[in-house]
């Protein structure tokens, strides 16, 4: 059996009883190096699978192979369902392809825990994610036509590079929409930053962004 849990955002006081409980049961864990080592400490006496970029599909096929006959637990930022299409595609189809049953334990979201900050809810904002590796192409269109449509808080999770915000600045830039918009790096980490500026003073920044990053860009003023 596996169980994939999500973890909560950074503050490891934020997962779930639940995720905690099985994470405490299982023999084997994995999962991305910042992720673990905010759980180290249920961690002594398991087989642990560190992810990374290099090696992610050895790293979860192992994980999964083992999952056959004993329980184990891949431990994943924030919510399993928010943003994590890729490595969720990977995940359940080696599960199907060894015959491995899964169970998806939800989590806290950076995303939940932003709109909490910041006094917006969920039903007055739309979330667009670029976090992924590939081409970004599709995407920056999506959120072009949602800019140009929508009346409401776009929650961006931005790519996963050093200038990611600096490509949307770009998007809201190409529409003539310059909004003072919220860059939230870390999010509930110790080391949590917030800066809020306009998209025309994020294209010109120089400096690099944590991949735990997520913007908040209010309505477009075009009237």
């Amino acid at each position: 059996m596996l169980y994939i849990i999500g973890v909560g955002p950074g503050d490891p006081r934020l997962i779930t009883v639940k995720g905690l409980d099985i994470l405490r049961s299982v023999n084997v864990v994995a999962g991305w190096g910042s992720v673990l080592d905010r759980f180290s400490e249920y961690l002594i006496n398991k087989k642990v699978i560190k992810l990374s970029y290099k090696d992610e599909t050895e790293g979860l096929r192992e994980l999964i192979a083992n999952a056959v006959n004993d329980d184990a637990a891949l431990l994943m930022h924030g919510d399993p369902s928010v943003s994590e299409s890729q490595l969720m595609a990977k995940v359940t189809r080696l599960c199907r392809e060894y015959g491995v049953t899964y169970e998806v334990v939800p989590g806290v979201s950076s995303v939940n825990a932003i709109l909490g900050m910041l006094g917006i809810d969920l039903d007055s904002s739309v979330l667009v994610s670029l976090h992924v590796r590939g081409s970004l192409d599709d995407r920056l269109e999506e959120l072009k036509t949602i800019l140009r449509v929508l009346r409401r808080y776009i929650i961006v999770l931005p790519p996963p590079y050093p200038h990611g915000p600096q490509l949307i600045a770009k998007a809201l830039l190409d529409l003539d929409c310059d909004p003072e918009t919220t860059i939230i790096e870390r999010a509930t980490y110790n080391n949590q930053r917030i800066t809020r500026t306009r998209a025309s003073y994020i294209l010109s920044l120089s400096n690099e962004f944590s991949d735990l990053t997520i913007m908040v860009i209010p309505p477009c003023d075009r009237d």
